[in-house]
């Protein structure tokens, strides 16, 4: 079983109740196709990660967020929905809030969006590589990975594309000195890289058991990641769908969380209009 160092990848996780990874191939390994170096594969996989997540400054895309808070035996108890585009700008991304829990946002409701920046925020953390925290104790795909295990289990065809299908689970090895590594030892799932490119097009987590985080007042006690990937242009695969379930216990009180984050509409944006649109930002 192979181990690796930090994967890159785009998103940032949420929360959501325990389900069921869904397979959408059995899995086909040619009889002339060798299994790749696992090691190998994964370090191309970080490479090809860093390149598709610096792409995001090259696309306008409208961005959804809806957050759903979830009662017993998954009733939904209330939800928040915002519907913003976003446009990268010379220095980082200007933020429209386009809708918000499906009427038209107020004027003042669109210029403190713009300076939450929530798109950017996540932006500048994963292009610096670090681990990703989010309001309801949620942590990026490269924190949940960088100290797992992963098994080659073969090729799998996803919606017309053929990728190599990996298995992860928590390292024993490692030891769970750190936030980070006492969440990636309670996390198993299964990634897919394209054959061709080793782009990470797919990825399901789930926890196998409670993390205290906070000198036992604060746990995580499932998580659920679920993320869906398109090709944006020629070589370039950025998100379009994350489904993140948390069940988050502070002190006594249980709060279960789905947050459904997607991103629709990509359309390429030239260097030159990037640039002019700073001018356009309110001061």
């Amino acid at each position: 079983m192979a181990r690796t160092g930090s994967t890159s990848c785009y998103l940032a996780i949420a929360v959501l109740p325990i389900v069921a990874f869904r397979l959408h191939a059995p899995a086909l390994q040619a009889a002339d196709s060798p299994a790749p170096d696992v090691s190998a594969l994964v370090l191309e996989a970080q490479r090809v990660q860093q390149a598709d997540a610096a792409a995001w400054r090259q696309f306008r895309f409208s961005r959804g967020v809806r957050l759903e808070r979830l009662g017993a035996e998954g009733r939904t108890l209330g939800v928040e929905e915002t519907l913003s585009e976003v446009t990268p700008v010379q220095d980082g991304f200007d933020e429209r809030l386009v809708r918000i829990n499906g009427r038209a946002p107020t004027p003042d409701e669109v210029e403190n969006f713009r300076e939450k920046e929530p798109f950017a925020r996540h932006y500048r953390t994963l292009r610096a590589g670090g681990a990703e925290r989010e309001e309801e104790g949620g942590y990026s795909l490269a924190t949940l990975l960088r100290l797992s295990s992963y098994r080659y289990t073969g090729r799998e065809w996803i919606d017309g594309t053929e990728c190599h299908r990996l298995d992860f689970s928590p390292d024993p090895d490692h030891p769970k000195d750190s936030l980070a590594a006492r969440v990636a030892g309670a996390m198993a799932g299964r990634l897919w890289l394209t054959v061709d490119g080793a782009h990470l097009i797919r990825a399901r987590a789930t926890s196998l058991r409670p993390v205290p985080l906070t000198l036992g007042l604060f746990s995580v006690r499932s998580l659920d990641l679920d993320l869906e990937a398109t090709e944006v242009a020629g070589g370039t695969w950025l998100p379009r769908r994350l489904t993140v379930v948390s069940d988050v216990r502070i002190i006594l009180v249980g709060q279960v969380r789905r947050r459904v984050l997607t991103y629709s509409d990509y359309t390429r944006v030239a260097d030159e209009e990037a640039a002019s649109r700073v001018e356009s930002l309110p001061s």
